[in-house]
């Protein structure tokens, strides 16, 4: 390949050509040392891709990173990695919110990205350095994630919660809806998380409530959703925070029915378990995670050559390979010959997102979803 110089190609252009080159390398020949020339390249093009070196500080969830992963960026972009920790969207936000973030990019879900924008806590992304950008599904580019012509998140990581079922306890055959989250024939057996927001997505969802997302209060009824995450609570077997959880629930019987990640019933089937993954008829909860620049960010350049790395390769080798989490690129899936099928990703139409709303709605739902759990209770 002619380098940077040659006449016949802008410099973007070279960096650009990299990178597809990049992308159609496959990891087994990269490792086996066929990528050290693009890698070259793609050094050559740290000015126009995002500058390396420096410390990225990153606030993200800690599962997302494999041991190692951290010394291979460096190795390839000379940028050190700073890992803080967070246990959801919600938390982030709120740290950005407050004012405590002195991160240069900020994980967060698709609910969450809407309000950091309006409220001015992130940055717009120079695409012009993300050409990997391109390659990103085009459904999970959300309209939300835009303003004014510009572009403020990079997914990163695609993710569903299809139903898993026990069949040891239940037949697969006779689960088709969310309905059995609230059907007394499953007397506890279901389970759930222990979130407001996803309470409420589910509860309008089973009873065919519309708007599936709500804007304002005017267009919920709160005594009929209490009423129906009441009588949920009491149906459940437990509910739970964390993936962990969900698994130990499942697998010490406790809970034989509940929305899990796409992942767990994988790993629970790949051991054996008697699980399977339904997609009900209304439509499978799907959520997707962002890569931000916080607006007063100190590492712009290294954040988009980390962004960058993430779409040639690192994703895949933090997040698919290891966890059997989704990257929603292309080039990851061509690259690596996995079938879209595993993921969901062949029929995007099937599934159903939480949608940003006020904060004052979201206050709304956490009270009503207390209510109700005290109700259940009582």
């Amino acid at each position: 390949m002619a380098g940077p110089m040659n006449g016949l190609h802008s410099a973007y252009e070279y960096c650009r050509s990299v990178f597809d080159m990049v992308s159609r390398v496959t990891r087994r020949s990269f490792l086996a040392g066929a990528g050290t020339a693009t890698t070259v390249g793609l050094t050559g093009c740290t000015g126009l891709l995002g500058s390396g070196g420096g410390t990225l500080k990153i606030l993200d969830f800690s599962y997302v990173y494999p041991d190692g992963i951290f010394d291979t960026i460096e190795e390839e972009t000379g940028i050190t990695v700073e890992l803080q920790s967070s246990d959801s969207s919600a938390r982030s936000l709120s740290l950005l919110r407050s004012g405590r973030s002195d991160h240069d990019i900020v994980a967060l879900g698709n609910y969450a990205v809407s309000p950091a924008i309006e409220e001015g806590h992130i940055q717009p992304l120079t695409l012009e350095d993300l050409p990997g950008y391109d390659g990103v599904f085009d459904f999970v580019k959300k309209d939300y994630f835009s303003q004014d012509g510009q572009v403020y998140a990079a997914p990163r990581s695609f993710g569903q919660t299809p139903l898993a079922v026990n069949t040891d306890v239940v037949s697969p055959d006779e689960v088709t809806s969310l309905s059995v989250l609230f059907d007394q024939k499953y007397d506890g057996m279901v389970g759930h998380r222990d979130d407001a927001r996803l309470q409420v997505l589910y509860e309008r969802a089973a009873n065919g409530k519309t708007p599936l997302n709500p804007t304002s209060a005017d267009q919920v009824d709160f005594a009929d959703t209490r009423d129906n995450l009441s009588r949920h609570v009491e149906l459940s077997g437990s509910l739970w925070n964390t993936g962990g959880d969900s698994e130990q629930l499942l697998r010490s019987g406790q809970v034989a029915v509940e929305p899990v990640w796409n992942y767990l019933i994988h790993t629970m089937g790949q051991d054996g378990f008697p699980i399977e993954r339904i997609y009900p008829e209304e439509g499978t909860k799907a959520w997707f995670l962002q890569f931000c620049v916080r607006d007063g960010a100190e590492n712009v350049d290294a954040a988009h050559t980390f962004i960058q790395s993430w779409y040639g390769g690192v994703g895949y080798q933090s997040l698919v390979e290891p966890s059997h989490i989704a990257v929603p690129h292309e080039a990851i899936f061509e690259r690596e010959g996995v079938d879209r099928a595993e993921y969901g990703l062949n029929e995007p139409g099937r599934f159903i997102y939480e949608e940003p709303k006020p904060q004052s709605l979201v206050e709304q739902y956490t009270e009503t979803w207390n209510e109700a759990k005290q109700a259940a209770e009582g």
